[in-house]
């Protein structure tokens, strides 16, 4: 009679660890468009189409219009050149005398560390492709002038602001707060609770989110469709023997290659090689 053996179902366990611990600590990506099903085998990067519009003229009735100029395209592209990895060993002999299970644990950390890291790439690339940099020369607490200044870039370039969020620094709740008109939404309460991690509240029906990760008084309002990322291989874990720590030694790797970029690059009133859906406070 043979043991009992689950070793595909613990991977698949820690597999699922793997990718819930990365998607939970990468708390930016639901403002970014999600690429991945673009990065196919062989590619080396990821081009998202984008077409010029056509401009409606008036007819005089029994006059033929003249053919409207044909559309043009373009493309934004997004490099898949984020090749990230967490190694580790690990004494199992070490192991025998703790009380928590370090494989599990350590692996669990390997996973939060992209997910912060895939954070650091988006602010970057946020940084990078703001269309529009509110700097008053001086650091400053984020203002109601400084809301709708990016509020107002957004709606000129046709932002859907039901999808829009306002991404600030953890410095800047305080200042936030103050605002006679930000709503929190702990005074109000009930059913529709935020599910968006970090979100606070609501300033002009634009959700408002803390990243401890946002740069001390700096804040974006940021739109999906103004930036991407694209996942070429998803977080996956694997281990080998590793002798230099014992016969139960493990030497284990948690790895995904993905990358990020602005989207509708130079489009609108954005310049050349910036979003016209990404407004950032850099004060």
């Amino acid at each position: 009679m043979s043991a009992n053996n689950l070793v595909n179902t613990k991977q698949d366990l820690i597999a699922a660890l793997v990718q819930r611990e990365l998607k939970e600590k990468a708390s930016l990506s639901p403002y970014v468009m999600d690429l991945s099903s673009l990065a196919v085998k062989g590619s080396k990067s990821v081009s998202v189409p984008k077409l010029s519009s056509f401009t409606v003229q008036s007819r005089t009735l029994g006059s033929a219009a003249t053919p409207n100029a044909a559309l043009t395209d373009a493309k934004d592209t997004i490099n898949l050149d984020k090749h990230k990895i967490v190694l580790f060993s690990y004494d199992s002999h070490d192991e025998q005398q703790s009380t928590i299970d370090y494989m599990t644990s350590s692996i669990s950390r390997a996973s939060s560390a992209h997910g912060r890291q895939i954070n650091t790439d988006i602010l970057t690339m946020w940084t990078s492709v703001a269309g529009l940099n509110i700097n008053a020369g001086a650091p400053a607490d984020i203002t109601i002038d400084d809301i709708l200044d990016m509020r107002e870039f957004l709606i000129m370039n046709f932002a859907d602001m039901t999808k829009t969020a306002l991404v600030i620094a953890a410095d800047q709740e305080k200042a936030m707060l103050k605002l006679p008109e930000f709503s929190r939404y702990d005074y109000r309460g009930g059913a529709n609770s935020p599910i968006v991690n970090g979100m606070i509240g609501y300033v002009y029906g634009v959700p408002v989110v803390i990243n401890q990760q946002v740069a001390a008084q700096q804040a974006f309002m940021v739109n999906p469709e103004g930036s991407g990322y694209a996942f070429q291989k998803a977080a996956s874990v694997a281990q080998q023997d590793d002798i230099t720590f014992g016969t139960g030694g493990k030497l284990v790797a948690v790895d995904c290659d993905y990358g990020v970029g602005g989207l509708q690059l130079g489009e609108g009133s954005a310049a050349s090689g910036k979003s016209p859906l990404i407004a950032k406070l850099a004060d």
